[in-house]
């Protein structure tokens, strides 16, 4: 009699731990991370009698968590690849808007531009023909730095989004720190069951820091160990390890990921090693797309400047003087940074200057002394290369259109930064304030080469016609008018948007579907849920039903005189 009253005893608190089960897992059915449980029954150990072994009834051998780490680390590498991709077309999206908007193109500002200096060409002794070019000039040139001030809010928002990512990814690791310290203690304490809820939060934590850096997980002996950028530990057991967000050893103005393992200060990672999640998109945009954008529009501000001033220093203004003292624009120089791991002793620095603008490409370079006392010049826009150049006499190192002095000497494996075309808005400006000294005309000279000063040449158009010639002179480059130019500029930004958008609905749609297997598997059904409370019921009563029975057959005997 005890030994029904017994089995039908497990089955009860067996049927109520199952009840329990679904009940947890209807109520969370919305939770994010969580994993479903399921219950394991094993059979009690039966009792010896003469008849045979009869059984005791049943045990929870455990609470089980529905889990795959083979499709969980399936579907964190496609969040990753998505949050990366997503990062990096929400960005680049925002310079082809910017590009694409009718209302603050720089192609109708330089159309606006070279039509009124038509009307010069047509007035050139007319003063409001003269002034409207000048109002003109300074519209187009306000365009320019507006576009360009967009472009630096952009890497301005860049540098913010390295920092706070590196802020997230702290707090990420030190939570999964904490986490497998109590799960540590709490399997102990409960003779080897893990917590499932930690375990499900822990795992949160994991796949949401995945999402801004793409990190390995591995398990030992139930602790979760993170990894980042090809091996740098993040978590160790109880124990977290930072990132900082630290100023670039190659350009000081922009904000890189430093790893600190407590002992001094922070050592720059190479951003290349930093693969997946949103940090990589952005990365990769800082140093891809809208690098190149800058340049490409600082080429054409500096072609625009340099070919400019060409013609208008070899006119004559209204009053009939030279104009060879008196550039219609101004530009911004070329700007350099030394690396910060540079040679303290040598204090090396650059510092660069046109030569033949024509010849300048669209590019910053990172400029390389090597052990072998040679120097290896890297456009950054390709990786291209220009290998064991040689000073010249004077100790010059002349590519590109440019010319690059170095001062004092450097060391071997120094490096610098040198940034030209994206450099040059900044300083681009209508240098002319008096309209009168836009030089339209041509200066005359006599067969001996001497200068005639003649009054009519105030009224000569040659020289303006020459400047609106330049709307149709490959200037760019050596390759490109200005309108070309910026249409290439509009048409990289926008294939680069598409070609992102594309890649990013992709990696979108490989993570649906990895959702989905992870869902088949871990995810809550509600029918399923409602059926097996429909059965585990069923198993409560028909065991309630034994313990009745049970109780009947007692209370006979009890009858019995």
């Amino acid at each position: 009699m005890a030994n029904l009253i017994n089995s039908a005893m497990s089955g009860l608190s067996a049927a109520q731990t199952a009840l329990s089960v679904a009940s947890n897992n209807l109520s969370n059915v919305y939770t994010q991370g969580y994993n479903r449980q399921t219950v394991s029954f094993a059979q009690s150990g039966g009792t010896s009698t003469p008849t045979g072994f009869i059984g005791n009834g049943v045990n929870v051998s455990g609470i089980n968590r529905e889990y795959n780490s083979f499709i969980v680390n399936q579907l964190r590498q496609g969040q990753s690849d998505y949050a990366s991709t997503t990062a990096y077309y929400q960005q680049v999206s925002q310079i082809d808007n910017l590009l694409a908007d009718s209302n603050n193109s720089l192609s109708a500002n330089m159309q606006d531009f070279f039509s009124n200096l038509q009307n010069l060409v047509s007035n050139p002794s007319d003063p409001a023909a003269r002034q409207t070019v000048l109002a003109k000039a300074n519209g187009l040139v306000n365009q320019f730095k507006t576009t360009d001030e967009y472009l630096k809010n952009l890497e301005s928002n860049a540098n913010l989004t390295v920092s706070n990512s590196v802020e997230q990814i702290n707090n990420y690791t030190k939570q999964i720190a904490s986490l497998n310290d109590q799960i540590s203690r709490l399997t102990g304490a409960s003779g080897g069951n893990a917590p499932n809820d930690l375990l499900d939060l822990r795992d949160q934590m994991a796949t949401e820091l995945n999402q801004i850096a793409n990190v390995e997980i591995t398990m030992q002996e139930g602790s979760m160990s993170v990894s980042f950028a090809g091996g740098l530990s993040l978590v160790q057991g109880g124990t977290s390890y930072k990132l900082e967000a630290i100023p670039s050893s190659a350009n000081p103005q922009r904000l890189t990921v430093g790893y600190n393992r407590g002992s001094g200060a922070a050592s720059e990672v190479p951003e290349g090693r930093i693969t997946g999640g949103s940090l990589s998109g952005i990365l990769q945009f800082r140093s891809g797309a809208l690098d190149n954008a800058r340049n490409q529009l600082g080429q054409i501000a500096l072609s625009m400047a340099d070919s400019f001033n060409k013609v208008q220093q070899a006119g004559v203004d209204l009053n009939g003087d030279l104009t060879t003292n008196e550039p219609f624009f101004t530009i911004g120089q070329p700007s350099s940074y030394a690396n910060s791991n540079n040679s303290q002793a040598a204090g090396a620095s650059i510092s660069a200057t046109y030569t033949d603008v024509s010849q300048t490409k669209a590019t910053d370079y990172r400029l390389e002394y090597d052990k072998d006392g040679k120097w290896q010049i890297t456009r950054l826009s390709d990786n291209s290369k220009i290998t064991n150049l040689a000073p010249d006499a004077n100790g010059k190192l002349k590519f590109d259109g440019l010319e690059v002095t170095v001062a004092p000497a450097a060391a071997k494996n120094d490096s610098f930064t040198l940034k030209t075309t994206s450099s040059a808005v900044q300083g681009f400006g209508v240098a002319i304030t008096d309209a009168a000294k836009i030089g339209a005309g041509t200066p005359k000279y006599d067969a001996g080469g001497n200068l005639v000063i003649d009054s009519t040449g105030k009224g000569d158009n040659t020289n303006a016609q020459k400047m609106l010639d330049l709307q149709k002179a490959q200037t760019v480059g050596g390759k490109s008018t200005f309108n070309e130019a910026y249409a290439g500029l509009v048409g990289t930004v926008g294939n680069q948007t598409n070609s992102a958008k594309v890649d990013s609905t992709a990696q979108g749609n490989v993570v649906k579907q990895l959702a989905l297997q992870q869902q088949s598997v871990s995810g809550v059904n509600l029918d399923e849920e409602y059926g097996n409370l429909m059965r585990f019921q069923q198993y409560y009563q028909a065991n309630a039903q034994v313990i009745q029975t049970a109780t009947t057959l007692f209370s006979a005997l009890l009858n019995i005189r």
